[in-house]
Formats: C-alpha cells, sequence, structure tokens
C-alpha cells in the first residue's frame, strides 16, 4: 500500500527511493523506453495509419519492426544491392516492388 504524503516540506524535496522492481526494469536496456520523436512526412503518416489499422499494433511496435528490417537487409544485401532495392522501393508501385523481388527468390 503506497504511503500517503503527510504534508512536510521536507517530504516534498527528498528523492524518492527507487523499489526493486524500477530497478530490474531498468536493467533490462533491450526493452528499455526511449524518449523518441519522429519527424514524418503527411503521406508517411498516412501509411503508418494505415498499417496500425490493419495490424492492430501500436505504433511504436510497427516502428520498430521497420528499424530492424532496414537495418538487417543493408547488412545482408550490401551497400549496392541495399541501394537498388530502396530505389525500387521509392518508386511506390508495388507490382514493380514485387517483379523486382521475384528476383531474389524470396
Amino acid at each position: 500500500m503506497p504511503r500517503l504524503f503527510d504534508g512536510s516540506v521536507n517530504e516534498l524535496t527528498r528523492p524518492s527511493k527507487p523499489r526493486k522492481e524500477q530497478k530490474a526494469k531498468s536493467r533490462d536496456l533491450k526493452k528499455e523506453k526511449k524518449q523518441k520523436t519522429l519527424y514524418i512526412s503527411l503521406d508517411m503518416n498516412r501509411k503508418l495509419i494505415e498499417l496500425y489499422g490493419e495490424e492492430g499494433r501500436r505504433q511504436s511496435v510497427i516502428v520498430e519492426d521497420a528499424v530492424n528490417l532496414y537495418y538487417y537487409l543493408k547488412l545482408a544485401l550490401g551497400e549496392k544491392k541495399f541501394d537498388e532495392l530502396m530505389s525500387a522501393v521509392k518508386k511506390e508501385d508495388p507490382e514493380f516492388l514485387r517483379g523486382y523481388m521475384e528476383r531474389f527468390r524470396l
């Protein structure tokens, strides 16, 4: 049960004591929440909202999946092939991209 504030000035100025659960959570760096500010275009926002509606997940999960996909594709394909793939993606034509991806036989 949480302690109620007794009204003293010392109580207000004293730093709170971290609980064991809070310490354990802060040690898990992979799951640690970071402050994020994303500046995205209106078109990108529309795409995020559409994905959010289809997937039924939080936008932060979708963004993390996208970052992981981008990162590992770049590592796997190498700089030149990755740049080719990104230029195909930037055409925003699903049929063209599907044909391009068929060459990789994924």
